[in-house]
């Protein structure tokens, strides 16, 4: 299988497709960080591992639901 150079048309569509990957990888950035510094307060809460996973994968959730154009 051999690449061929990308035509103009995508290699906007590549852009655009770069920046909503990068978007949401901020995303999720952003709901790991917050999730950490929310469980970093509740004392005997593990700041690592299910919980923050559990956690952040909520807060990406609400973030969805409030966000969406529905």
């Amino acid at each position: 299988m051999t690449r061929t150079a990308p035509t103009r048309q995508d290699s906007g569509s590549s852009d655009s497709f770069a920046a909503a990957v990068e978007e949401e990888r901020v995303l999720l950035a952003r709901c790991v960080e917050t999730a950490y510094e929310s469980l970093r307060l509740m004392p005997g809460v593990d700041t690592s591992g299910r919980t923050l996973v559990w956690f952040a994968g909520h807060l990406l959730q609400a973030h969805r639901r409030a966000t969406s154009t529905d």
